[in-house]
């Protein structure tokens, strides 16, 4: 028999801002607050990049993946490079994943990453979630 088990509070690890920029609601403007998340115990306040032009999502997904300390012949990495070429696999392919939930504040589901095999997976995939932010003025539900 277990004694003296207590339920613990979990405080939530994200709060996530609807979106960046500033809404109407009402006639009253809202400015979005920025998302704070928990490092190293304490919380910190963090704005996401935000990439709007192609030719800045193709240069961003390229420089993360040649930058991962796990590529390999990074110098022929281009836009139509399998990742499994340059000795990547599904659990970097999630590390990847990761990183850019980080730096841009998506969410991306466990239903995506076995179709993210190129880099030009990763750029689509961003390109779809600017374009649906557009559009509905929100970022998708997970």
């Amino acid at each position: 028999m277990i004694r003296g088990f207590r339920m613990l509070t979990m405080r939530p690890l994200y709060t996530f801002a609807a979106d960046k920029t500033p809404a109407t609601t009402q006639g009253k403007q809202q400015q979005a607050k920025p998302i704070q998340v928990y490092k190293d115990g304490q919380l910190i306040t963090k704005n996401y990049l935000q990439l709007k032009k192609s030719q800045d999502i193709e240069g961003y997904v390229l420089t993360l993946v040649k930058n991962y300390y796990r590529t390999t012949n990074k110098s022929a990495l281009t836009l139509d490079s399998e990742l499994e070429q340059h000795g990547l696999d599904s659990l970097d392919s999630i590390e990847l994943s990761m990183q850019i939930e980080e730096d841009l504040g998506y969410v991306i589901s466990a239903e995506t990453l076995p179709v993210l095999n190129k880099v030009r997976h990763y750029v689509n995939y961003i390109k779809q979630v600017e374009q649906y932010k557009v559009e509905n003025n929100a970022a998708p539900l997970a």
